[in-house]
């Protein structure tokens, strides 16, 4: 008779619960959790053959990838059980840690039509398949002739020799056969849902793993890389050699930070790392927990993204990672798809999270770098000076309660909610005895010893602004058909100079002035003044919100939507109300110039 307190709960549906969990695990998890077994299992095997290899297996003329490692095999008791939801070996299973259920939940949606398991134990070979059939996923019956039977475990010693594979020490291999016969897992691993490159799988474990257990190897065979033969997968720590330069800042909580510059590859438009590489070489951004990778920002978007961590220019060659302790309170969400953090809402940890501290410790070199690489500006700082005493007059400066005009006023100390009391330890006029004196304690109000986050000091200086010209600079900061985009973190308003207003404007006003005496001049004019209102009225744009938000009018929602590219563009667009103080400034110089020449 039972004693436990409760009744454990039962599955009413397993077959409905199973099917969940595998179908609702993202593809791209599958090679993650692949290696990961492999990975973990070669660390145990003798030192100098910690090995995985990952090679291209040919079934009737199409090619199949096989994941195989060496460390502790399994006989058929062992491979019976490992195949089942929820069920390790030599694991302990836990939240926070393994769940017993990665790989095989991971790999089933794209290989319905098979997995194929086979491990080595003691000089003999068992296999088993798993697959979906009918609806139903599981270790695949087979039938055996000879006992009349159908069986779930096959012994398969003498069929792995022929394949060359030695019996002499313990080893396991995965085949991944698709979801149907004629698919080349090793080109498209997914069936085409999502398409592949031909490096794809190179690619995936230099942006997910950034480490490696101590001593294991890993070969991508011939065939599953882009180069030729067979050739050794290192993670990016193992290829700083290849960098231009790099540098790793400690923090006082033990994490890391990781800036490396990958200078351009001779004059091509790839990355010096490319050289030797079975991977992609573009730069990268994520965050980093227990040698893998997770919130991985690269290419396009991290260039998008990297204002915020203080890279506004260059980004195509400068990656950041961020390293996380190991006792970081966080912990991978159930498909190991991303971090979250273990307190409060368990909220979804991102890359942004340590944007301020990836600014504030950007070394030397690197900001100096970071400068090299902005774009040539033609514009004055008049504008933004022009922007700043606005801002000045727009806001509310924050004042100190009991400030007067002139002298001083004594006041008795509250008793308040924003105020509580403590002895002053000074003798009082009437009879020596200790008078409470008022220790501010208003929530509202900065206390002493603290300091506005450098992001918020942005707000109450006028944005730096930064012209874009080139179409790669303008699809890099992604203002293709937008005026500007104002980054609050870096204090920096870049601008689209070939926005079309722009044009509109010009071509209105060369229109207007056609008949000018110096053309040439009046079309340098008609430019440089429509490109100046175009900044000006984009800034204008940031500086009102700035005010709203210094004012305690709006909140940061309120603050972005207003400075957002879309409401940037539509102060861009709107150019008639600018157009009579640029004819009148056109009209001036062109009448200054027309009197110069007729006094020459």
């Amino acid at each position: 008779m039972s004693t436990s307190a409760v009744t454990a709960l039962e599955v009413a549906d397993e077959d409905f619960l199973i099917a969940s969990l595998i179908e609702r695990c993202p593809k791209a998890m599958m090679v993650r959790e692949l290696m990961m077994n492999a990975l973990e299992a070669a660390q145990h095997a003798p030192e100098g053959n910690r090995l995985v290899e990952i090679s291209a297996m040919p079934m009737d003329g199409v090619d199949k990838l096989v994941i195989w490692n060496t460390g502790p095999g399994m006989d058929d008791n062992e491979l019976l059980k490992i195949c089942n939801i929820a069920s390790s070996l030599g694991k302990e299973k836990s939240l926070t840690g393994n769940f017993g259920m990665g790989a095989k939940v991971a790999s089933l949606p794209s290989n319905q039509r098979g997995m194929r398991y086979r491990s080595c134990k003691n000089g003999r070979v068992h296999e088993v398949i798993l697959c979906k059939r009918d609806g139903v996923y599981g270790r695949l019956r087979r039938y055996d002739p000879e006992t009349d039977t159908y069986v779930e475990v096959v012994d398969v010693s003498d069929l792995a020799e022929q394949d060359g594979r030695s019996l002499t020490f313990d080893w396991t291999e995965v085949v991944l056969l698709g979801n149907r016969p004629q698919q080349d897992t090793v080109r498209d691993p997914y069936d085409g849902d999502p398409e592949q490159d031909a490096q794809w799988l190179a690619t995936y474990l230099y942006h997910r793993f950034y480490g490696l257990p101590e001593g294991v190897k890993v070969t991508l065979l011939k065939g599953t890389n882009k180069l030729d033969g067979n050739r050794q997968f290192e993670p990016i720590p193992a290829r700083l050699r290849h960098f231009e330069r790099y540098e790793t800042v400690i923090l006082s909580n033990g994490m890391k930070i990781h800036y490396l510059y990958d200078a351009q590859y001779n004059g091509t438009g790839h990355n010096r790392s490319i050289s030797g590489a079975i991977a992609s070489a573009v730069s990268t951004c994520g965050v980093v927990y227990k040698n893998e990778l997770y919130d991985l920002s690269k290419g396009r978007q991290w260039t998008f993204d990297a204002p915020v961590f203080g890279v506004p220019f260059g980004a195509k060659h400068i990656s950041i990672h961020i390293e996380l302790p190991d006792n970081f309170p966080v912990v991978p969400e159930a498909y190991r798809q991303f971090l979250q953090y273990t307190g409060g809402e368990q909220l979804r940890l991102q890359a942004k999270d340590f944007e301020e501290l990836v600014r504030e410790n950007r070394p030397e070199w690197l900001i100096e770098l970071i400068h090299s690489f902005a774009p040539d500006s033609q514009t004055s700082d008049q504008i933004r000076d022009e922007l700043q005493r606005l801002l000045n007059q727009l806001r509310v400066r924050r004042v100190s309660p009991k400030v007067t005009a002139q002298g001083s006023t004594n006041v008795t100390p509250g008793t308040g909610p924003a105020a509580s009391e403590r002895s002053s330890g000074v003798a009082g006029g009437g009879g020596g005895e200790s008078e409470p004196r008022s220790k501010p304690t208003d929530l509202a109000i900065v206390p002493a010893g603290a300091k506005r986050a450098e992001m918020f000091k942005n707000l109450e200086r006028a944005p730096e602004i930064i012209p874009l010209h080139t179409d790669e600079e303008i699809d890099e900061k992604g203002l293709k058909g937008r005026a500007a985009r104002y980054v609050m973190e870096a204090g920096q308003l870049f601008v689209n100079m070939k926005y079309p207003a722009l044009a509109e404007m010009r071509a209105q006003l060369e229109s207007e002035y056609a008949g000018a005496h110096d053309v040439e001049l009046m079309r340098n004019l008609a430019q440089q003044h429509s490109q100046d209102s175009m900044i000006l009225r984009v800034g204008r744009t940031v500086v009102y919100a700035l005010a709203k938000q210094l004012n305690k009018e709006w909140d940061q929602k309120a603050l972005e939507a207003a400075s957002s590219p879309e409401s940037l563009s539509m102060a861009a667009d709107n150019f008639a109300d600018a157009m009579q103080n640029v004819r009148r400034a056109i009209g001036k110089a062109l009448r200054t110039s027309r009197a110069e020449v007729d006094a020459a």
